[in-house]
């Protein structure tokens, strides 16, 4: 496993990280026979050999069903020495930030983050990331300050932020408190590439990767994507058709994308079982694409960013 630093923070990060959304609740297509979430045992055992195979960072969320509580017992059960670096979530409620309710916003984010920790059978995460970050959000001093306290106190080490689109992108890399910002980039949506990556790395800022398989679009599993995403299928099965001689797979050409840029740290991939979990790791193992294939991708572009992003998706999944 090759490991990569995570921007200004001083923790060497796996180039690929554990995302635990799909161990801790139903996740994808309604239609497709991968939604359901595996039994906790399963769980378990891919959260064991993830760590065995050299993946050393975790991501989950408060939000991601029982995945902490899962990834709590894991760590606890397991008989390695080397303890995972763990990248937590707090959300932040939108009620409280339109109606001005400051004290309750900073005491629902603390109780959140206390209620992750308690989870996850830890004293202190990692990396505190807002999740779902808004402009709103990195405006308000109360949330601003419960993070900050969250720090001062113990429970984090770092703060990061994930984030959806440009602009709340580069507001989140102008706080200095930024040590890490997770953001969606894959084979059909690069709009974080020409502005967002360079920012990151100018400011010693740590990329964590997520959608790098666009909620199972870019697997092998694509022909269980819905006909109201015919567009997004259609195009990567264009992709795919185009690199059919050169990857062995749609995962393996979209894992080997992100790896592509120095300035991403990890790539936050989501796995349900062992067989998952061990090919994604051979993947990566294969390292970044050539000049020439990402020469190739440039001339495969996909132009309907609304259709790109899965928060569009709520009748399918």
């Amino acid at each position: 496993m090759e490991y990569r630093e995570l921007g200004r923070t001083g923790l060497a990060v796996s180039r690929i990280a554990l995302g635990t959304v799909e161990l801790g609740m139903d996740y994808g297509f309604r239609s497709s026979p991968h939604y359901r979430k595996p039994e906790e045992a399963d769980a378990i055992r891919t959260i064991h050999q993830a760590i065995d195979l050299g993946i050393n960072l975790i991501d989950t969320a408060r939000g991601y069903g029982k995945s902490e509580e899962i990834i709590g017992r894991a760590l606890k059960e397991s008989g390695s020495s080397r303890a995972p670096i763990l990248a937590g979530k707090v959300a932040v409620s939108e009620t409280f930030l339109s109606n001005g309710d400051d004290h309750a916003l900073h005491a629902a984010m603390t109780q959140s983050i206390d209620e992750s920790l308690r989870a996850l059978q830890v004293d202190t995460l990692d990396l505190l990331q807002i999740h779902n970050t808004s402009l709103a959000t990195l405006n308000n001093e109360a949330a601003m300050r419960a993070l900050e306290d969250a720090v001062q106190t113990g429970k984090a080490r770092f703060l990061g932020a994930s984030c959806t689109g440009e602009p709340v992108s580069m507001a989140a890399l102008a706080d200095e408190r930024t040590s890490a910002l997770q953001v969606p980039l894959n084979l059909l949506d690069r709009a974080m590439i020409p502005n967002v990556l360079p920012q990151a790395s100018n400011q010693g800022a740590g990329i964590l990767v997520r959608s790098a398989f666009l909620r199972g679009v870019l697997t092998e599993n694509i022909n269980d994507v819905p006909d109201e995403l015919s567009d997004l299928r259609n195009a990567a099965l264009s992709v795919r058709e185009s690199f059919r001689h050169q990857v062995s797979s749609l995962s393996e050409l979209a894992i080997r994308f992100c790896l592509s840029f120095d300035a991403v740290s990890s790539i936050v991939v989501g796995m349900r079982n062992l067989s998952e979990l061990e090919q994604n790791v051979l993947h990566a193992a294969r390292g970044p694409l050539s000049d020439a294939q990402m020469e190739q991708l440039d001339c495969l572009t996909f132009r309907n960013p609304e259709l790109l992003n899965p928060q569009n998706w709520q009748s399918v999944i």
